[in-house]
């Protein structure tokens, strides 16, 4: 909300208690003072409630069912039984009627039922199979008719799917979509891109060898309605699997496997009501399949080879797409160990994939520039000639580390620079298993328990097929839950599970060039060369010069929730507790890092010839060790569904969560103590010194109204507070690469580079001063982070089966943690209210001259989403099952980055912390328009004879469509520019000519030359210049995955599928914005050099399902 007031506010809580104390007052900053009014009315409201009424259940992996019952004139009938069998395991809930003829069955399991109601003196009704959804509240109304007992009216139409009791915007995916549609990979939580709002990360980094990926979470990052992916929450059977990077759960294939284990998921995505907590973004909640009263179960196998692909658009035309081969395969078993009383259920999906990777277009030395001869071919209208700079002796045997360029001279680079088009073999092999077992103990007890266990290796060279590195994952989780029925009215679920999560980014494994183990070219004893950046060429090293990180999660979670129908009153109340532990051991560029950009009007490239470094970073070998993070949280929550009326339910809920301050599990962490002035870190026994969640009441309040009473229409609208909660993914990492845990030094800035000579071993003593150590610096007394999200939208149910939704979403987040790579830099004085640097360049005084690089954690950022989303959805009708969603959105933060400065390929690193206004921008996840559409039919089968029949039937046809807009990135001008001095890349941002049009609309004419660098020019004073944070954005998406069954049937039971699975099936060339060279001034400036999907890939497969 532009232009919304930023000051703390308090909302005076008009509840005190007996004694004439104030209870507490509810401290929340609101953008405008409708809203203010809303929450503290809200929270009111709320404190009666606790007063007054008792508490019901949270429905994190359940369904709840429920109704009112009333005669044939409308009149409620009390004391009515409404008995719920679960089809499948013949589990019986018997519920009665308050005095308002209102029942409500919550936590019920997920399935078909039939559903019974009775009472004396009327005729029995029976609702039969009737699905219900994980977290859905199914509304069921009986009219019963006088009679007898024994007389019975079955009803077989299902309900209208219109949620009319709850304002939560939410789907379900059902079974059928999980197993039948179309997956590359087989990761379920794909599916959930289909709901609107909810955006795949385009940006995100592949899942190769470097720490980009693996420090920021290997699942598929998603991001819902305008938060981050890490402000989403991951449940299987109600127990938080995230990662330790708060993300998405996955495996380093960058999937999250067990399709055959999940039953259905779902995807609950704003307003959701107080039993959910941890989070402020999307609730991607799943449960697993259990064991029946019948056998059943399904085996598998798929294989994807190089044979039915299509070449990549960056393969060299004429060859052979590169060798590639995946198998998936497994199979899945449950039943019963004792009929109605004890079942389990049992998945294992394994994974053997070899893979060559196509590395398009890097840059590398030309023949003459490895020579010493530069502008050997000088580009049209280029002034420069020929000159032999010659080679340095200590850098002669460094160019080995770049293989010999075969795509040509690189334009702009006057033949200075070659593309090498290189490719590199990936080997993976994962093995995922998964159990589960329900157990009836009695009639009112219940108990299951789930586990499933996931670990993957995988090799990959670097991006010049140098040096391989090893990434291994393993995944655990555990979870118990017993079920205790009090009486009718009254349920219990209480809940223990266990989430572990090891990530090993990074171990050496062999060098393929043999200059990359030569320890001859080491900079560190014992280590093989250093990482060398050369501005203009792809960075080259050793074995060991990527960065090494190794992450080791655990969560210890335990919940428990009651449930009460009183009256018109469907109550929950529960609490949550969760031990975190995180560690982390880092060794950042442990071979040194050295980098040579543009000096003293000589290009990179000559720097590096003529061995003049820039400067260079260096990781000390003996001080490394494990930083450990220790933090717990306790939540609480009291939810009330109140059916004001009939057709009117107000959804009233109020969560308090408060994490301890977190701790360090050796000598304490390492902290700045003041950002400008301190020498050094300091141990400390906290991150922070003040807790900002001690406040964290959450207010949420919604209503839903049904106008007509016909259940087919639901007008719905709410808002809610959602905290931001800083947990351990947020300070851990960045503990880990400073002080005390690791030593990093670093001399040298474009102003006060190196001495000449000083690579690769002589270097100043000054290089490995310790006040040139990297420290941490964290805001020690942070302010509380939160969300306030809100909602209006309209569900009207077309036909029987067919159901739209139309709505407007918003959202504005406050105070979220913000941190950059270097913060330490040369800050500007407002000159004219203009942020203007010293001059000359370079001459200026870093922020903290006594130290090295600072790696900051700030609460000043600010983010705010508002967005049109839609849905249509058919369920099976006619064979038929479809639907279809539309988002128009627009998301701007001050920074997307909370656990590292730079999260995705097209976030800028260290962004000027100082200066909001320029921060500013577009997220770095922003999409304007997203469409996809999915769909499954049953093709009719002819009724002819019955070799036609079995030749002609059983065919399936499926399906995902998805169009969406590009994503933002940002041109830059390198070089330190404007002198900040910082050990990141220092940056500008260009000047853009007003009129000219930034994107080459004809790019794939011109050599995927997509950013028109002719309209951009360096501003003439070193000041920011206007084309800002992710002011373009890039190409558009568009693909269609399509699928052919054809199912073979022997018997009732067995079901033989064959399966052709075609992604990218029209084979259209889906462009990744140039964010890995979007630099202006360099050889490649905003030319395309890769896709963010891949090219046509045909799955197939058989799969046996009984």
């Amino acid at each position: 909300m532009p232009g919304a007031s930023r000051f703390l506010r308090y909302c005076a809580f008009p509840a005190r208690l007996y004694t004439g104390t104030e209870l507490w007052r509810c401290s929340v900053e609101l953008p405008s003072a409708p809203l203010k009014v809303v929450a503290c009315v809200a929270v009111s409201i709320l404190f009666l409630e606790l007063l007054f009424l008792a508490p019901a259940t949270a429905q994190l992996a359940g369904a709840t069912l429920s109704g009112v019952v009333t005669d044939s004139s409308g009149a409620v009938v009390p004391n009515a039984k409404v008995s719920i069998k679960n089809t499948s395991n013949g589990n019986v809930r018997d519920v009665m009627t308050n005095t308002d003829g209102v029942y409500s069955a919550p936590n019920l399991q997920p399935g078909t039922y039939n559903v019974t109601a009775t009472a004396p003196q009327f005729s029995t009704v029976v609702q039969k199979g009737l699905t219900l959804t994980v977290g859905s509240e199914q509304a069921l109304n009986f009219t019963l008719k006088v009679g007898q007992h024994a007389e019975t009216v079955e009803v077989s139409d299902a309900p209208p799917a219109v949620e009319t009791t709850s304002s939560t915007l939410s789907a379900t995916v059902l079974q059928t979509t999980v197993v039948e549609l179309p997956l590359n990979g087989r990761d379920w939580t794909q599916l959930a891109t289909l709901q609107p709002g909810v955006i795949s990360v385009r940006a995100q980094a592949s899942t190769g060898s470097t720490a980009n990926r693996g420090n920021r979470g290997f699942g598929d990052q998603l991001a819902d309605s305008g938060h981050r992916p890490n402000e989403n929450t991951y449940r299987i059977d109600g127990i938080n699997i995230n990662d330790y990077s708060n993300g998405a759960p996955g495996s380093v294939l960058g999937a999250s496997l067990g399709v055959d284990a999940v039953q259905e998921f779902n995807v609950v995505t704003t307003n959701y009501s107080a039993d959910y907590g941890r989070t402020s973004g999307a609730v991607i909640n799943a449960i697993t399949k259990s064991g029946t009263n019948s056998l059943h179960g399904s085996g598998y196998f798929f294989d994807r080879d190089r044979i039915f692909d299509s070449r990549n658009y960056f393969d060299a035309s004429g060859k052979p797409v590169p060798p590639f081969r995946r198998t998936q395969f497994g199979g899945s078993a449950g039943g019963p160990i004792i009929k109605d009383k004890t079942f389990i259920f049992g998945d294992y999906e394994g994974v053997r994939q070899s893979q060559t990777l196509t590395f398009g277009k890097q840059l590398v030395p030309s023949a003459a520039t490895r020579s010493g001869v530069l502008c050997s071919a000088p580009d049209p209208g280029s002034t420069c000639s020929p000159t032999n700079v010659g080679v340095d002796p200590q850098v002669q045997p460094f160019l080995a580390l770049w293989p010999n360029g075969n795509g040509g001279i690189v334009p702009g680079t006057n033949g200075d620079v070659e593309f090498l088009n290189t490719g590199g073999l990936k080997i993976l092999n994962e093995n995922y298993f998964t159990v589960r077992a329900d157990h009836k103990i009695s009639s009112k007890d219940s108990l299951n328990a789930t586990y499933f266990f996931d670990t993957a290796p995988q090799t990959q060279p670097d991006s010049l097929d140098n040096v391989v590195h090893q990434v291994f994952t393993r995944r655990q989780m555990f979870g118990l839950t017993e079920n205790h029925i009090i009486n009718t009215n009254l349920v219990n679920t209480f809940r223990l599970g266990f989430s572990r999560v090891v990530g090993l980014v990074n171990q050496p494994v062999k060098a393929i060039n043999p200059a990359g183990a030569d320890p001859a070219l080491g900079t560190i004893p014992g280590q093989f060369a250093a990482l060398i950046n050369v501005a203009g060429l792809t960075g080259a090293g050793g074995l060991g010069d990527v960065s090494f990180f190794g992450h080791h999660w655990n969560s210890y979670q335990a919940n428990d929730d009651l449930s009460w129908t009183h009256g018109k009153h469907s109550l929950s109340f529960g609490f949550a507790f969760e031990r975190m532990q995180y560690d982390v051991l880092a060794k950042v560029r442990g071979n040194g890092n050295f980098t040579f950009g543009p000096l003293n009007g000589i290009s990179g490239i000559e720097a590096f010839l003529t061995n003049q470094p820039t400067k260079v970073l260096l990781l000390s070998p003996t001080i490394r060790k494990e930083v450990g993070s220790r933090d717990s949280l306790f939540g609480g929550y009291i939810q009330d569904d109140w059916r004001v009326r009939p057709r009117l339910t107000l959804n009233l809920g109020l969560r308090y969560e408060m994490l301890t301050l977190p701790t360090e599990a050796h000598d304490g962490f390492g902290v700045l103590q003041n950002f400008f002035t301190s020498t050094g870190t300091t141990p400390v026994k906290h991150m922070w010194q003040s807790n900002p969640t001690l406040k964290d009441f959450d207010p949420r309040i919604g209503f839903s109204w049904d106008p007509s009473g016909s259940g087919k229409t639901a007008i719905r609208a709410g808002f809610g507070v959602f905290d931001v909660l800083p947990l351990p993914y947020v300070y851990t990492i960045g503990d880990a690469l400073t002080l005390p845990f690791s030593l990093q030094t670093g001399l040298g800035s474009a102003s006060s580079p190196l001495p000449q000579g000083s690579f690769p071993n002589n270097l100043p003593a000054a290089a490995f001063n310790l006040t040139n150590a990297g420290s941490r610096f964290v805001d020690q007394h942070p302010p509380r982070s939160y969300a306030l999200n809100w909602n209006a939208n309209v569900q009207r149910e077309l036909t029987r089966n067919v159901t739209a939704t139309v709505g407007y979403v918003g959202s504005h987040t406050i105070h979220e943690p913000f941190t950059t790579d270097d913060s330490n830099q040369v800050i500007p004085t407002l000159v004219n209210g203009v942020f203007t640097w010293p001059t000359p360049i370079g001459s200026g005084t870093l922020a903290n001259p006594n130290v090295g690089f600072i790696r900051p954690i700030f609460f000043d950022g600010s983010s705010s989403y508002e967005g049109f989303q839609s849905q249509v959805q058919m369920r099976m009708m006619h064979g038929v099952q479809a639907q279809a969603a539309y988002t128009y959105g627009k998301c701007y933060d001050d920074g997307s980055g909370a656990q590292l400065g730079d999260p995705y390929l097209n976030s800028l690193a260290s962004l000027m912390f100082f200066d909001k206004q320029h921060r500013h921008g577009p997220c770095d996840f922003d999409i304007r328009q997203n469409f996809s559409l999915n769909y499954i039919w049953d093709v009719p089968t002819p009724q002819w004879g019955s070799a036609a029949k079995w030749v002609l039937g059983g065919w399936q046809l499926g399906g995902i469509v998805t169009a969406s807009t590009g994503v933002p990135f940002t041109l830059i001008l390198n070089g330190d520019p404007l002198g900040q001095n910082s050990t990141d890349a220092g940056y500008d941002y260009p000047d853009r000519a007003a009129g000219c049009s930034p994107i080459n609309s004809n790019f794939k004419s011109n050599g995927l030359q997509y950013v028109n660098t002719s309209c951009f020019s360096i501003p003439s004073t070193p000041v920011l210049g206007n084309n800002g944070r992710n002011s373009l954005y890039g190409p558009k998406l568009v693909n269609v995955d399509f699928s052919v069954f054809k199912n073979n049937r022997f018997g009732e039971r067995v079901n033989v599928q064959f399966r052709a699975e075609f992604f990218n099936i029209l084979n259209h060339a889906n462009f990744q914005a140039p964010v890995d060279n979007f630099v202006l001034g360099v050889g490649g400036a905003g030319v395309i050099d890769s896709t963010t999907t891949p090219s046509r890939q045909i799955q197939l497969g058989m799969k046996i399902v009984f």
